[in-house]
């Protein structure tokens, strides 16, 4: 009985502990803290592509200013991904214990490991990313990595994230002129935000 015991308590234990659990935890601190750079950067890009492209279109140039908006649009859809993988390590922070036991995984956090390791295959600035998609990958398989990374039938990778992610090769013409649209009436509300008249 005791003997037992002592093996339903070490099987608890063993399938209780990750041993990633604490690297895994501190790669998501290092992640976030490099997102919010990351986000303060791309936040400076976007801001001066939009100021570019108002002045383009102040001086008439409006083909230069067309042409510099799909810039602009992949600046504005790496923001929002950054934005979603906060969110992410934050949904991966709250349920660490869960994913190290390997239970059953709500929706939510299978989309956010999904979603993160479909990211880490496309973004490069984002070394810690790269390194929890190991981790995942040696913690949940090679299968789970291959599914999430090639959109595969069974993901579970966030719409949002995979349509910003998704390399546009060529954008609408009526998203282009959605964009400038925004644009111009920035100019006609607040000139003097962009430093321009109106």
């Amino acid at each position: 009985m005791r003997l037992n015991l002592l093996s339903l308590f070490a099987e608890f234990i063993k399938g209780s502990t990750w041993r990633h659990h604490s690297k895994c935890k501190k790669l998501i601190k290092q992640l976030k803290a490099r997102l919010v750079v990351q986000k303060k950067r791309r936040n400076a890009i976007i801001k001066q592509v939009r100021e570019d492209i108002a002045q383009l279109m102040q001086i008439g140039n409006h083909h230069l200013a067309f042409s510099r908006v799909e810039q602009l649009y992949r600046d504005e859809c790496r923001l929002s991904v950054y934005n979603q993988l906060d969110a992410f390590c934050d949904c991966i922070s709250m349920n660490l214990c869960d994913i190290s036991r390997n239970s059953k995984l709500s929706d939510d956090v299978k989309e956010a490991l999904s979603s993160m390791i479909f990211a880490a295959s496309r973004c490069g600035e984002l070394p810690e990313l790269h390194s929890l998609r190991d981790l995942f990958k040696q913690h949940f398989g090679q299968a789970f990595d291959r599914i999430n990374v090639e959109l595969l039938p069974g993901n579970s990778v966030n719409l949002e994230t995979k349509k910003h992610l998704t390399h546009v090769t060529k954008l609408k013409e009526d998203t282009k002129l959605q964009f400038m649209d925004e644009i111009r009436i920035l100019i006609v509300l607040w000139p003097t935000t962009h430093g321009l008249k109106a």
